[in-house]
């Protein structure tokens, strides 16, 4: 408050808030106050810039069929007339539609007791497992978590794989 007086600052309204700001930030916050009716002091306000409306896109080629590489998978792709996309969003990347089937044969599946990411697959097919193996790692909110075998047996096959 003394320094306001003394440089002929005029305090708002509440004047705790100016006391605060000259606190916390002494040589911005006393140079804020000394030009706060100035606003040619501070930089100037962006300014918003025209919007440029978005342009039609040609007409595919004749046939309108491409074929198109997505990470080193072939996809043919037919393309066809369709409306405006210039407003469209980026849809959520679709869940596996089933799970992973288990191998052919007589034998008790292991299942994992919550969803994750295969971390990595310990056990191999044909391996002799006692009660209690770790078979393998899930990876879930950034845990990592055992899959253990339930009882003493042979694995007869692996349905997943690290990165499953």
């Amino acid at each position: 408050r003394r320094q306001a007086q003394e440089k002929g600052i005029t305090l708002a309204g509440n004047a705790i808030d100016d006391v605060l700001t000259v606190a916390l930030f002494p040589q911005i916050g006393l140079k804020f106050l000394e030009n706060r009716n100035n606003p040619a002091a501070f930089e100037p306000l962006p300014q918003a810039e025209a919007a440029q409306p978005v342009a039609k896109a040609e007409k595919p080629a004749a046939s309108g069929i491409y074929t198109v590489e997505v990470e080193g998978k072939a996809f043919v792709v037919k393309v066809s007339d369709g409306g405006d996309i210039s407003q469209l969003t980026a849809a959520a990347p679709a869940a596996s539609s089933a799970p992973a089937t288990a191998p052919a044969g007589a034998g008790t599946p292991v299942t994992a007791p919550l969803a994750g990411n295969i971390w990595k697959v310990i056990a191999t097919e044909g391996q002799t497992v006692a009660e209690g193996d770790v078979l393998l790692i899930l990876e879930a909110m950034k845990m990592e978590t055992e899959i253990r075998a339930a009882q003493a047996g042979t694995v007869r096959g692996i349905a997943v794989k690290s990165g499953d």
